[in-house]
């Protein structure tokens, strides 16, 4: 089975003129950063320093705002890391993510581009 098959709802690019700033809030870390990519499930960031040195175990706060609109509070799970050497890629997973904020999320994601795996 494909990753895209594995995946539970597709991946969109963010729309460049409305980039998707990620505020992630952890155990001991707080970092701001752009999404890379963004689905109704969850997104993921790239973190320079690859959170060296930071408890990234269990679930993070996330602020997340969307172009202009009103930024939203939501937890998520760090789901996967990139493995290569000097990738630093993390994939989150939003955790009891309201109907409200996924409305909002739908809403963005109807102005953006689909990505293929």
């Amino acid at each position: 089975m494909s990753r895209l098959e594995l995946r539970k709802h597709p991946r969109y690019k963010p729309n460049p003129a409305a980039p998707v700033r990620v505020d992630i809030m952890g155990n001991g870390f707080l970092e701001v950063v752009h999404a890379r990519d963004v689905s109704l499930g969850g997104l993921s960031i790239f973190v320079p320093h690859d959170f060296v040195d930071c408890d990234i175990a269990g679930e993070v706060d996330l602020i997340v705002t969307f172009g202009k609109n009103r930024p939203f509070k939501v937890r998520a799970m760090i789901r996967h890391r990139s493995t290569g050497r000097n990738e630093h890629w993390f994939g989150l997973e939003f955790v009891d993510l309201s109907e409200e904020h996924r409305g909002a999320i739908a809403q963005y994601l109807s102005r953006c581009s689909k990505l293929l795996d």
